[in-house]
């Protein structure tokens, strides 16, 4: 499965120098302020993938889909805020095998971010359980937004893998955060 995921150019170089990127907890946006909304995620990436290789904890992001068509992110765009302005950044296309792969709703996934709910179809007076609440953030998952009448004529569609490896690297592009 081709995706594309865009990395420091630190987390590359090390991706040359070891056969293998991760996540590290330590470099994390949001400096763990959606460390619960991240934890679900690797739980149902362990429900739906597998277990995580020894040590990891968090997935590494990357796009499936951009704005409707399968194509690489337009950097004009995803070359924001990926740390300060002038900060090296690289584009990876990879080649991944799917079952390593867990693809999600990139919309939706900020409903998960913010603590929000996913319930279809919602009324605004009931009184949803935490419980329930968080079983809605399963409705990410269905990339083809089946439920309700939801449409999503530009969907973006993430997708999430516990590593990267080297040897599915087909292309890096170098950019710098604008």
């Amino acid at each position: 499965m081709i995706l594309w995921t865009i990395q420091h150019l630190k987390a590359y170089e090390k991706l040359c120098e070891t056969g293998t990127l991760r996540a590290d907890a330590k470099h994390l946006i949001f400096n763990g302020e959606f460390t619960e909304a991240y934890r679900w995620m690797a739980e149902q990436m362990t429900e739906r993938i597998g277990t995580a290789p020894n040590g990891i904890v968090f997935p590494v992001w990357a796009w499936y889909q951009w704005e409707g068509q399968r194509k690489r992110p337009d950097m004009r765009f995803h070359s924001r805020g990926w740390g300060e302005k002038g900060t090296p950044i690289v584009l990876l296309t990879i080649d991944v095998p799917e079952n390593l792969v867990l693809l999600s709703d990139f919309d939706y996934w900020h409903i998960v971010l913010s603590d929000g709910d996913l319930i279809f179809p919602y009324s605004e007076t009931a009184c949803y359980s935490k419980e329930k609440k968080r079983n809605s953030w399963k409705n990410i998952f269905d990339i083809t937004c089946s439920f309700d009448s939801e449409e999503h004529s530009q969907l973006s569609t993430q997708a999430t893998l516990w590593e990267i490896k080297k040897e599915w690297v087909i292309k890096a592009e170098h950019f710098t955060s604008r």
